[in-house]
């Protein structure tokens, strides 16, 4: 939800008298402009009469206003999105019906670009794009998206639905994790209706790095036992889709592909973990990173990073040319980074010590 236009606020707006009798629910809103349409839902701007702004309101297309699935995770959007107060979720305003009865949520107009949009740049070899969106840029985005993740999952919500189209980085370097209509709430069955929304392949997935456009029945972000029917989906499931997220900034390609569902569960459930490293050795990755991304990426769960934080902690290390938990480094080059280091420290005394006398000296002249 981005939007180019950019007005100042002036006193006329806000300075404004509140009628007598105030607009309330949905005639408050006016000025409806179409913003985008995809996939089971309506985005448009529109102007919030009391507050003056301009706020985005979703709704569901006609087709799917009266199907349950459709309606559950519309709601669960809207409601999961409001109830995890944190800096990378956006705010919700208001959640009723409009006058025809359908559901609707207001939202913050964001202004930005998502990911998925970004990395497709990025390989297309776009240079304003890799100039504005360097690695450091991008890998702290997604430390921002881990802690946003982590929050929900002290508060009993998995996201199950993390992929580049649903992360928004702002004009100011601000970063939103979108969509959380796929979210799996505490005390929830696995085999719930939205659930099996995932599974069947019947969800609308944006392609990347491999082609453009809607690719129906492609989860290309799923984690291994987001595949089959009886997989338990907890914290450990947005750690795997976060991984193949990382691989795809690390390497700038796609980490799955596949003709059809059956295909992609089968590379999920067989195929060995693809390390960014051997899949893009001109790029010049990290160990560190590489480590990072391969132990997110476990098909068993339990042989991943067993919360978010723990990733969080280690992209933040490796960011900074730190230790990970998941990567030590080889004797010898600790050895030779050693020395250098001890070559280095020589050379500044010895250069700190030539200082100091020519200070004393020329003190003594004067």
């Amino acid at each position: 939800m981005s939007d180019a236009t950019q007005s100042n606020l002036v006193s006329a707006e806000t300075d404004r008298d509140l009628p007598r009798h105030v607009r309330n629910g949905f005639m408050r809103y006016r000025n409806f402009q179409p913003l985008t349409q995809g996939g089971e839902a309506i985005l448009r701007t529109c102007q919030d009469e009391n507050l003056g702004r301009t706020v985005v309101m979703k709704t569901l297309q006609p087709q799917f206003q009266n199907l349950e699935t459709y309606r559950k995770r519309f709601l669960r959007e809207a409601r999961v999105t409001a109830q995890i107060p944190h800096p990378c979720t956006i705010p919700v305003y208001e959640l009723s019906r409009d006058s025809e009865g359908n559901a609707y949520f207001t939202m913050k107009r964001l202004q930005g670009r998502d990911l998925s949009e970004i990395l497709d740049q990025i390989s297309e070899g776009d240079e304003e794009t890799i100039r504005q969106f360097p690695l450091p840029t991008l890998i702290n985005a997604l430390i921002h998206c881990a802690q946003c993740l982590a929050y929900a999952h002290q508060h009993g919500v998995v996201h199950r639905d993390m992929k580049p189209a649903n992360i928004m980085i702002g004009r100011y370097g601000e970063v939103m994790v979108m969509d959380w209509g796929l979210a799996k709430v505490d005390n929830m069955n696995d085999n719930d209706e939205v659930g099996k929304l995932l599974r069947s392949g019947q969800q609308t997935i944006p392609g990347r790095l491999t082609g453009r456009g809607d690719v129906q029945g492609t989860p290309y972000y799923m984690s291994p036992e987001q595949a089959v029917e009886t997989g338990d989906v907890d914290e450990r499931t947005d750690v795997y889709n976060m991984g193949i997220i990382l691989f795809e900034v690390l390497t700038s390609q796609s980490f799955m592909s596949g003709r059809n569902f059956r295909e992609i569960k089968r590379r999920l459930l067989e195929d060995p973990v693809t390390s960014p490293i051997s899949a893009a050795p001109s790029r010049n990755i990290s160990p560190e990173f590489n480590a990072i991304c391969v132990k997110a990426l476990q098909r068993e769960p339990k042989n991943r990073y067993q919360n978010m934080t723990e990733m969080e902690n280690d992209l933040r290390a490796a960011l900074l040319g730190q230790n990970v938990s998941v990567y030590h480094e080889p004797a010898w080059i600790r050895a030779i980074r050693f020395r250098q280091d001890r070559i280095l420290s020589f050379a500044a005394a010895f250069w700190a010590a030539i200082g100091l006398l020519v200070g004393l000296f020329l003190q003594y002249l004067l």
